[in-house]
C-alpha cells in the first residue's frame, strides 16, 4: 500500500510540473457546428417508413430462417403425429 501512495505523490508532482495546454477551440469551431446543425435536413416520415419496414422485414426473415432450420430435421417424416396423440386430440375435441 505504500508504494502506490509513493507512486500517486510522484505521479501527481509530474502532473503539477507540465506545461499548461491550450485548451480553446480552434478558429470557426462554434461556425462549423452551428452551420453543419442547420444544414442537415430531417428525415421525411416516408424514410423513416422504409427504414422501419425494412428493419422489419429483415426479422421476419430471421424468425423464417430459424424455423425453417428447426423444421428441417423432421421434413421426412411420414407421420409427424403419432396415431396415439391424434385419437387423444381426437376423443378430447370431441368431449368439448
Amino acid at each position: 500500500m505504500t508504494s502506490f501512495d509513493a507512486k500517486w505523490q510522484q505521479c501527481a508532482a509530474r502532473a503539477r510540473q507540465a506545461a499548461p495546454r491550450d485548451e480553446s477551440a480552434p478558429f470557426g469551431f462554434a461556425t462549423r457546428i452551428a452551420a453543419r446543425a442547420f444544414t442537415t435536413q430531417p428525415q421525411s416520415l416516408e424514410r423513416v417508413w422504409q427504414h422501419l419496414a425494412l428493419r422489419l422485414l429483415a426479422g421476419a426473415l430471421g424468425v423464417l430462417l430459424v424455423v425453417a432450420a428447426i423444421e428441417v430435421p423432421h421434413m421426412r417424416d411420414t407421420h409427424p403425429l403419432e396415431p396415439g396423440v391424434a385419437d387423444t386430440v381426437a376423443q378430447l375435441v370431441w368431449r368439448l
